[in-house]
């Protein structure tokens, strides 16, 4: 990759690393659908002007928005529905490593609708990462109850949307500005999730902490960071740019312990590791065939 692709790429895996601290301070406060809700708002608060007024872009709102919604569909609200409620349930420590599971989904989606090649390799790697996670959710800190497994099954549904949305992005991209289809991405899914500010807690709730993960989820996570990330997509593909699941498993363990003091087990270093050969497995470049002597 190039100096700027690689400055985009470390920017965007510390920014994903850190939105399940975000989740985990505020959804137990304003609830998975206004957290899904808020993180769409504020990322467009935050997208729109930047676009509009600082690279002096257009939206191009009305003449694609086919492009527009079928974006913000996969990569916006169901996703962000999803980890919002496993974030209800799990530590962000296991958010984060599952997080590692989107370019494995990538690069299957990749398979069905980019007609890239899913080999043995990628096989293998595939069935290597669904077996670290379910270590971790097996022997990890918390017990392995009903809540435990639906918050994990709704989740890896989560990174699948994500992988999936990487595609989505790269067919549509050939023919909207990434940052534009950023913007018309998160309008959509803001209008789609609006009803959820009905749902909002009383103003005492609003406090401290909790509000800023909420505004720091939609600003960083998801406004700041589709910067990189659509621009990325468009110069690198969505599988090399979802290699960003190599740092954010181990940045989220970290973050977790540090921030949240979440405990970390032989069984999650064990379970990321196996996520982490999983994705470098799949990640490399397959051999070109010998040649005939």
């Amino acid at each position: 990759m190039t100096r700027s692709a690689t400055a985009r790429w470390l920017l965007l895996a510390t920014l994903w690393s850190l939105q399940y601290i975000f989740m985990r301070v505020s959804v137990p406060v304003f609830g998975t659908a206004l957290v899904a809700e808020a993180r769409a708002f504020f990322s467009m608060m935050f997208l729109v002007p930047w676009v509009v007024f600082v690279m002096r872009g257009t939206i191009a709102f009305g003449a694609h928005w086919r492009d527009h919604l079928a974006v913000g569909l996969v990569n916006n609200v169901l996703p962000f529905i999803c980890l919002a409620y496993a974030a209800t349930v799990l530590p962000a420590s296991y958010l984060a490593v599952m997080n590692g599971m989107v370019p494995l989904w990538a690069a299957v989606t990749s398979t069905l609708f980019l007609g890239e090649p899913f080999g043995a390799r990628r096989i293998a790697g595939f069935l290597l990462g669904l077996s670290g996670v379910a270590l971790i959710v097996n022997l990890g800190p918390i017990p392995l109850d009903a809540r435990a497994i639906a918050g994990t099954v709704v989740a890896m549904l989560g990174v699948f949307f994500w992988g999936w949305g990487g595609v989505v992005i790269r067919q549509r991209s050939r023919r909207v500005a990434p940052v534009s289809l950023a913007c018309g991405s998160v309008i959509f899914c803001s209008l789609i999730l609006s009803p959820a500010w009905f749902t909002a807690p009383p103003p005492a709730a609003w406090t401290g902490l909790p509000l800023a993960g909420l505004i720091a989820l939609g600003v960083l996570v998801s406004g700041l960071a589709y910067l990189p990330f659509f621009t990325l997509v468009r110069d690198i593909g969505p599988t090399r740019t979802l290699t960003v699941g190599l740092a954010v498993p181990l940045l989220g363990m970290i973050w977790g312990w540090l921030l949240l003091g979440e405990a970390i087990t032989v069984a999650m270093v064990i379970g990321a590791a196996l996520v982490l050969a999983a994705l470098v497995l799949v990640m490399s470049p397959a051999r070109p065939p010998r040649k005939a002597a």
